[in-house]
């Protein structure tokens, strides 16, 4: 090339280095191809990354393995644990709520007592006893033939019931006493129930702390059932070496591209000149990989045929047109290695996460395993208590029963009761029948006999003397007899008494 075509090349590449060209490359053409592959070597930052990417995977891959080595053998430490405490809390949920079997069937059979009680009762308040005043008035009545007795009718408010005849503070006792037992059972039910929730609560925690489920924190972007499932760890690395490699095989392939430019402008006269001039434009003179003093010195290349140079240069000019399809299938790739390792950091963080949450739970572990013999004596004083409340309340409804019994018979006690009084009158009755049929009799006897004993002085008086009369009673009158009622205590029969 002469030097007159040499200084007409212009300092500054085109703007696009795409633009269409035919037949072999100018000096310009070739600096523009140089300059983009100048450009292109920027994306060597990108491989570096990829390095250092792979390096940090294989070191979190690493460290992954062993922590899921670790949560493996952990999680099924703590999980054999857990059924275990879940076979304690179990057994002794179990045993209270036998406990409240017994205590329902208990509180049953008090129940039944207490309602036959309430039924006797109530016998008992609806039972006028009839006053000894109301019997003898109707005795009185019943005698009088004509007589009016009068008679006092008792007010509602002035009758008595059986009711009135017993002690209250007897059945109010026993059962202000079955009632402070029933609390008693309560109060250490609410004991049992308060320590065997702390025991279950610290259980939820550790089961809900070991189940596989993270919180929203762990997982911003859980997947929906609509998304591709998430890549296994195995299938993110191989992804990220694939990618690591093509890049490395891309850069390979623009360093050649660019080493080949370099080569073109050594033997295109004044190609050093105008590839510094065009880099010093392009601002690509720092912070760009590539090194091409040797173009700008005075070193002379070694010499290569036209034809060599021919092919070289269309070598040159069809890669430049897929430099910058290679550029960005690096930084694509850098792109997805990038979120790559985002999803492998996320996989690390959560066995991290899972470690931490199984140290934390095995901190809860020692807790409830030292609260454990607390929470089996809670149970035993429960059932300890209850079986004195038991013996106690069993024995309060046997007395309830047996006070029901006493209370039954004293209402048939008291119907015999008014049976046997109307026995006794009804033979008073008769025996006074008796007695008046007797007295009449015995009236009529004494009148005949005075009759008889004045017919007799009448017709024998004057001839009998009178001592020897008065000798023999002749001038005394008939004895009189009278029949009455004695008391018992005195006499046991009717006493005749001389008139």
């Amino acid at each position: 090339m002469s030097s007159s075509s040499e200084s007409s090349l212009s300092p500054s590449p085109p703007a696009s280095p795409d633009a269409s060209y035919h037949g072999p490359p100018s000096l310009e053409r070739l600096v523009v191809h140089f300059v983009a592959a100048k450009r292109s070597l920027a994306s060597t930052a990108h491989v570096y990354r990829a390095n250092e990417l792979v390096t940090s995977s294989r070191l979190l891959i690493e460290e992954i393995a062993v922590l899921n080595a670790k949560n493996a053998f952990g999680r099924n430490g703590l999980d054999d644990q857990v059924n275990t405490l879940d076979s304690i809390k179990d057994a002794l949920v179990d045993d209270r709520d036998r406990v409240a079997e017994e205590f329902e069937a208990t509180l049953a059979t008090l129940d039944k007592a207490h309602n036959r009680l309430e039924k006797t009762l109530k016998t008992l308040r609806k039972t006028v006893v009839q006053s000894q005043r109301s019997g003898e008035q109707r005795h009185a009545q019943s005698e009088s033939d004509g007589e009016t007795a009068e008679t006092t009718e008792h007010t509602a408010s002035e009758q008595k019931t059986l009711f009135h005849f017993i002690d209250e503070e007897n059945h109010e006792a026993l059962q202000s006493s079955l009632r402070g037992l029933i609390d008693e059972y309560r109060i250490a039910r609410g004991d049992l129930d308060g320590n065997l929730q702390v025991f279950d609560n610290l259980l939820r925690s550790i089961t809900n702390k070991l189940s596989d489920r993270l919180d929203e924190s762990d997982s911003p972007d859980r997947p929906t059932i609509y998304d591709e499932p998430p890549p296994s760890i195995d299938e993110l690395f191989r992804r990220m070496e694939e990618h690591a490699t093509e890049m490395a095989s891309n850069l390979q392939n623009l360093v050649q591209h660019y080493d080949l430019c370099i080569t073109a402008l050594k033997h295109t006269e004044g190609g050093g000149e105008a590839a510094k001039q065009a880099i010093q434009s392009a601002e690509l003179a720092k912070g760009t990989p590539g090194s091409e003093e040797s173009l700008y010195g005075k070193t002379v290349p070694e010499p290569i045929s036209e034809e060599e140079l021919t092919q070289m240069l269309d070598v040159i000019d069809k890669d430049s047109e897929e430099v910058e399809d290679v550029v960005t299938e690096i930084s694509e790739r850098g792109s997805d290695m990038e979120s790559d390792y985002q999803q492998l950091s996320k996989y690390a963080k959560k066995t991290c996460q899972r470690n931490k949450t199984l140290r934390h739970v095995l901190v809860l572990m020692h807790d409830i395993r030292a609260a454990i013999p607390g929470h089996l004596e809670a149970s035993a004083k429960f059932r300890e208590s209850w079986q004195d409340i038991s013996i106690s309340m069993q024995s309060k409804t046997k007395e309830l029963a047996e006070l029901s019994i006493f209370y039954d018979d004293f209402v048939s006690g008291y119907g015999r009761l008014l049976q046997e009084v109307e026995r006794r009158r009804a033979n008073e009755a008769q025996m006074k029948k008796i007695a008046e049929r007797a007295r009449k009799e015995i009236e009529k006897i004494y009148e005949a006999d005075q009759m008889a004993r004045q017919e007799f002085i009448d017709e024998y008086g004057h001839v009998v003397p009178t001592d020897l009369g008065a000798l023999h009673g002749l001038q005394d009158r008939a004895p009189r007899w009278e029949i009455r009622a004695v008391a018992d205590g005195d006499e046991t029969q009717a006493r005749l008494n001389d008139g």
